[in-house]
């Protein structure tokens, strides 16, 4: 009688395993059904790969807005897109238009264009003596409004008030360094 009981409970607690693992089996396949009854697995993954493809798409739109940083020739590309720089790095290959101190003058746009002359300050390293006409290559930032007393206190240095009164709140670059691209002949 004592082996009978024992079986009778051996299989009562194998059985209830069993529907325990039967129930979770089932519960586990339920989920998987989700909102895509009917669909197969093409299709599921299909779904998936349009949605990662929307993902791009919106990431691709999103880096178009980013402006790249400007290499080039200052010239009316640049100067109508100007706001965008504004903070930003740039490299602009110019001719020196009026030379205002050592570490400041202005760039004139190219021959094909009516751009106002931009003014760089900072540009305190440069290879030779600036001319106007000397072609330049510029590394600098863009900055939106020249004011000589920041300009001044960022640069550490005294400049002389008249002779930049007339660039006050225009567009400037800071530079980083200049390089001259090509000399003019002064004979």
């Amino acid at each position: 009688m004592r082996s009978t009981l024992i079986r009778t409970t051996t299989t009562r607690k194998a059985a209830a395993a069993l529907f325990a693992a039967s129930a979770l089996s089932l519960t586990a396949c339920g989920d998987t059904a989700g909102g895509e009854a009917g669909a197969d697995v093409e299709d599921v993954v299909e779904d998936d790969t349009i949605a990662e493809d929307d993902a791009a798409a919106e990431d691709d739109a999103a880096a178009e807005d980013v402006v790249e940083p400007y290499d080039g020739a200052y010239d009316s590309d640049f100067f109508g897109e100007y706001d965008s720089y504004v903070g930003e790095q740039v490299v602009l290959s110019a001719d020196v238009n009026e030379v205002l101190t050592t570490s400041a003058f202005t760039i004139a746009g190219t021959d094909d264009t009516a751009v106002e002359a931009l003014l760089v300050v900072g540009a305190t390293e440069t290879p030779t003596e600036l001319t106007p006409e000397t072609t330049v290559e510029v590394s600098g930032t863009v900055m939106e409004s020249f004011t000589v007393t920041d300009v001044e206190e960022e640069m550490g240095v005294d400049l002389e008030d008249a002779l930049f009164e007339e660039y006050e709140d225009e567009r400037y670059v800071m530079a980083d360094s200049v390089e001259v691209l090509e000399e003019v002949d002064q004979g």
